[in-house]
């Protein structure tokens, strides 16, 4: 491209220069050799923009492909979360409901109702943490995908990790001495 470009330099160049031609013709060979100029660099960078912009698409159509399997993966994840949340109701309900029917079950069945498992969701957050850091997330060309993506990330899943997180606090039980009860106020 740049030796295209001197080529048609050098040749206004040469052609303001030749005494053989009238100002006229130096002035219709030089405007055409600079539209030569300029349409050559405007299609080269027009090309280069073409090319640069189906790089980006191919960078996130792969990156929703990654995203798509992390989802499923989370998707399997959440299941089996929730598959160990049924039992453990299901444990708490049939431990509850013990205070009822006290002789209706032995230790053994008692036994394998304690089954207690605290489940949290770690979704896949690594290729959209670099996607987004990297500052391709723009490239994503529907709005509508791109605004879902979005709000499933920086919101939805900190909602469902929040909900997640919890902690029981007991308060401390405190244990009196019963002479000192009797002889200090309450």
């Amino acid at each position: 491209m740049q030796d295209e470009v001197t080529k048609h330099t050098k040749k206004i160049y040469d052609t303001a220069r030749n005494k053989q031609h009238s100002f006229a013709e130096k002035l219709k060979e030089i405007i055409v050799e600079v539209c030569i100029i300029v349409f050559a660099v405007t299609l080269s960078i027009w090309l280069h923009s073409w090319s640069e912009q189906r790089h980006e698409q191919q960078e996130v159509r792969e990156f929703l492909r990654g995203l798509k399997s992390d989802l499923k993966e989370d998707i399997k994840q959440m299941e089996e979360n929730k598959k160990v949340a049924t039992t453990l109701d299901s444990n708490y309900t049939f431990i509850m409901n013990l205070k009822k029917q006290p002789a209706s079950a032995g230790d053994t069945t008692i036994g394998h109702r304690l089954y207690y498992d605290l489940r949290t969701t770690r979704p896949q957050l690594g290729r959209y943490e670099g996607f987004k850091s990297s500052g391709k997330i723009g490239t994503i060309e529907n709005d509508s995908l791109k605004g879902n993506i979005l709000m499933f990330y920086q919101q939805t899943l900190p909602e469902l990790s929040y909900s997640e997180s919890f902690t029981v606090v007991l308060p401390p039980v405190k244990k009196r001495n019963k002479h000192a009860a009797a002889t200090s106020p309450p």
